[in-house]
């Protein structure tokens, strides 16, 4: 079992994932403590624009944008996703005043964790169970025996390939509080 992807490529994913959190948190801190806490007012606007400039991977999945490599983007998806998470985290702070951001957040923070499940996971644990299947003389194999070698990592794999079927739906879920969030703040703005 210690030699499974599960163990070899999940656990340091969801390691990533609390580092997110943990840094946000220690960010949150550092500016509180520094007196500096009307920051993460301006960081939730930052960190929504990276956000919505990561959805240019999206774009040019879809032939939206035609240049550039789909790699480039994916990279692009990625990096700004995380710091514009890390952003928007340190802007919602840990502070209990209203219910609307926190959805929004903890959508955000689910839409991050299968993120990073369809970026690191799926496509590497694909490749990684078919060499191990090969080696282990299984490719096409019907033999249960045989199968067993592999039924964590098969069973791991068949779960995280249907990270689509969730991270999709809580995007759009995260673009309507965010936009509630939005109008929101905008409706009840003290414009003294």
């Amino acid at each position: 079992m210690w030699q499974s992807v599960l163990i070899q490529r999940a656990l340091p994913l969801t390691l990533s994932w609390l580092l997110l959190v943990a840094a946000s948190i220690a960010l949150d801190y550092i500016l509180h403590a520094s007196h500096l806490a009307w920051i993460g007012r301006y960081l939730g606007i930052a960190g929504t624009a990276l956000l919505v400039f990561s959805f240019g991977y999206s774009a040019r999945k879809k032939k939206i944008v035609r240049n550039g490599t789909l790699k480039l983007f994916l990279r692009l998806h990625c990096n700004a996703g995380w710091l514009g998470t890390l952003m928007v985290l340190v802007h919602s702070g840990i502070h209990f005043n209203a219910l609307l951001p926190w959805a929004a957040t903890a959508c955000m923070m689910a839409v991050t964790a299968s993120g990073h499940v369809g970026q690191y996971l799926v496509r590497k644990l694909r490749e990684e169970v078919k060499m191990k299947k090969k080696e282990a003389g299984i490719e096409n194999s019907e033999d249960e025996e045989a199968e067993g070698t592999c039924y964590w990592d098969s069973i791991t794999l068949k779960a995280l390939e249907k990270w689509r079927t969730v991270h999709m739906p809580i995007v759009s879920v995260l673009l309507g509080l965010c936009m509630l969030h939005i109008l929101s703040v905008i409706f009840f703005q003290n414009w003294r």
